[in-house]
């Protein structure tokens, strides 16, 4: 995995056993945080809700049922991606779909401030999807810093 990744992963940016009433309640929580942080502008959230709901971004990956939620370039300050484990799944669109649902237990935000290099996380992102071994180690970590680590240990 390129280093890339372990760039743009910061222990403040992950939360294990979030528990949010829905969509909205996590994308304001989440606001919150990176806008406290200064990783994201003021019109982060209501881009990132827009975004959503035009262009989904559930995924079932191996094992793992997934979102990968984005928005563009001009809402974010700086690189990041926001890790987000839930304790009960919340349900996004399945990307590419108007109507199908997807019961999500991991959120992976994204910000980027140049496009070029969404495409690259992404694709670390799925590459790292597509390892059932991958998935089941990062299934089982439990703490902050064991989710921290186990992204900078991936090559």
């Amino acid at each position: 995995m390129s280093s890339a990744i372990s760039d743009v992963i910061s222990p403040s940016l992950i939360t294990l056993n979030a528990v949010y009433h829905d969509q909205d309640d996590f994308f304001q929580h989440s606001f919150q945080a990176l806008y406290l942080q200064d990783y994201v502008a003021a019109s982060y959230l209501d881009n990132i809700v827009a975004r959503e709901q035009e262009y989904p971004t559930g995924l079932a990956a191996m094992g793992l049922n997934i979102a990968i939620p984005h928005t563009d370039p001009q809402h974010i300050k700086k690189p990041f991606i926001a890790i987000t484990q839930l304790a009960k799944p919340l349900p996004f669109l399945v990307m590419g779909t108007t109507d199908e649902k997807i019961e999500v237990d991991w959120i992976f935000s994204l910000g980027v401030t140049q496009a070029e290099n969404q495409i690259a996380l992404l694709q670390t992102l799925m590459s790292l999807f597509s390892h059932h071994d991958r998935v089941q180690t990062l299934k089982a970590l439990t703490s902050t810093e064991d989710v921290y680590a186990f992204f900078h240990s991936l090559s």
